[in-house]
């Protein structure tokens, strides 16, 4: 129940009082009737006896047409003053408890996001949602493919596809919202861009990105990014990291469509003018009544006393582009080979040597126990010890040595497993390599792969790939080898 005065049956009652149709406000006790001292106080003093209402609060025995005087000048505001202080206490008792859950990764929200379910074992914690969690990567997909926000949003309404709110009600869950303004809600773009920038779907939980004042004030406030409470790996992921990455890159990019409207060029937001750093700009000529596409420095458009027309083919850039990649992707993937031979040969020795220490000091056992074994039998035979004695003794030594035997063997087939149980693992050169013999230069490809393209005047084409860090260590690391 709301305490606030902000009410609509609340609200009602006094347009009834105002009307002369109220005349008398009967409330189990102070606090149901509000727990802020001041408006409470306001009503109770002021409002209702300067319009002849009479006020009563069964189980507080207040009656305001008996209490006079003195009395029920102080009763009335120390009883409010009492239900706002714990209003005020219990306010701090629940963001605390709240704040404890974030931080142990716990989901506190009242609805799980959409492409997630409340675990039913557990309310704080999100299940992958299969219904719907290939609606999410389908969403990145597009994407990825070039489509822009609005129009994967009319495509999963064409294909009569639910949107979270629409979904959230057929699964029969009680969610309102004041943005709804048609009977049946659609995708949006806005829509699609939350659920492409929301870091949920990589298994990332980030909780506490608004606040209030206190317990009095209902508008929320945005907090900074630094002060939101983050648990990675708080649930199962529905996006890889590193295309959620891709996307959030695609986002912030500036793209052209193509003539359909529906999805960009292969370049678009990633071809620059390598001279000013300007966009190039994707433009048509019909040439013999064909249509050639060109591309062309939009600083240069704008202003032509500023920079160069830098002018290339798209369709001989986009062919240029492809030939580096695929390059490029070969040396990936020769560098891979390398590295997986030094790899496996340093790990290799590695473990072997530890392996052949435990397996040294293990036999160095063994000898040390049939010795003792050995000068047990003597003393035996010279009467040093009984023979139930030597038995015991010679019992224990055998299982010891026996055991060592057996340790010996595990050791001997771990360093045997060693050349084939190591393997290289680079998430980003898997990228490469789900790419190699390209023939056609996707969007998809592009957004993945490429980070920029940038064109120079005398026609040289710069590719800057992804992940050119990793792969310039790699490649200056196999040459020392």
């Amino acid at each position: 129940m709301r305490l606030g005065f902000n009410r609509p049956a609340f609200n009602e009652m006094l347009e009834d009082i105002r009307a002369g149709v109220v005349n008398c406000v009967i409330v189990k006790d102070f606090s149901r009737f509000g727990r802020n001292y001041i408006e409470s106080g306001k009503y109770i003093q002021v409002m209702f006896p300067r319009s002849g209402v009479r006020f009563i609060a069964v189980c507080d025995n207040y009656d305001s047409s008996k209490v006079q005087g003195y009395a029920g000048n102080i009763i009335v505001p120390f009883k409010n003053m009492v239900n706002d202080a714990y209003s005020a206490d219990i306010s701090v008792k629940v963001r605390s408890h709240l704040e404890i859950k974030r931080k142990n990764g716990e989901f506190v929200g009242a609805f799980a996001m959409y492409g997630y379910s409340k675990d039913e074992n557990n309310k704080n914690k999100l299940t992958i949602d299969p219904f719907v969690a290939d609606v999410v990567r389908d969403i990145f997909k597009l994407k990825l493919e070039g489509m822009s926000s609005q129009s994967i949003a009319e495509r999963l309404n064409q294909r009569g596809i639910l949107s979270p709110m629409e979904y959230k009600r057929f699964i029969g869950l009680r969610y309102n919202t004041t943005f709804k303004v048609n009977s049946t809600a659609q995708w949006q773009s806005i829509t699609v861009k939350r659920i492409l920038t929301n870091a949920v779907y990589t298994g990332v939980l980030e909780q506490g990105k608004r606040t209030k004042p206190n317990y009095k004030v209902r508008k929320c406030a945005i907090l900074p990014k630094e002060q939101w409470t983050c648990t990675v790996n708080a649930h199962d992921a529905i996006i890889e990291r590193n295309v959620f990455d891709t996307v959030q890159g695609l986002l912030k990019q500036d793209t052209r469509a193509n003539q359909k409207g529906k999805a960009v060029f292969p370049l678009s937001g990633v071809i620059m003018c390598g001279d000013c750093g300007g966009a190039m700009v994707r433009k048509t000529y019909n040439k013999n009544g064909a249509p050639n596409p060109f591309y062309v420095c939009s600083k240069h458009r704008a202003d032509k006393t500023f920079c160069t027309t830098h002018t290339i083919s798209a369709i001989a850039c986009e062919n240029a582009v492809l030939d580096a990649l695929n390059l490029h992707i070969s040396m990936v993937l020769d560098i891979e080979k390398a590295l997986v031979c030094v790899d496996r040969m340093a790990y290799q020795q590695d473990g072997v040597r530890k392996l052949t220490a435990r397996l040294e000091a293990k036999r160095d056992e063994i000898k040390k126990y049939n010795d003792f074994r050995l000068s047990l039998y003597e003393s035996y035979r010279e009467g040093i010890l009984k023979k139930s004695d030597f038995l015991n003794f010679k019992d224990n030594y055998d299982t010891k040595i026996a055991d060592g035997e057996s340790a010996i063997l595990q050791f001997q087939e771990e360093i045997d497993k060693l050349a084939t149980d190591k393997s290289i693992n680079h998430d980003w050169i898997n990228q490469f390599k789900s790419c190699s013999n390209t023939k056609v230069l996707e969007r998809k490809i592009v957004a993945e792969l490429i980070e920029c393209i940038s064109i120079y005047e005398n026609g040289t084409i710069d590719v800057k790939f992804r992940y050119h860090d990793e792969f310039t260590n790699l490649r200056n690391m196999m040459e020392m080898v």
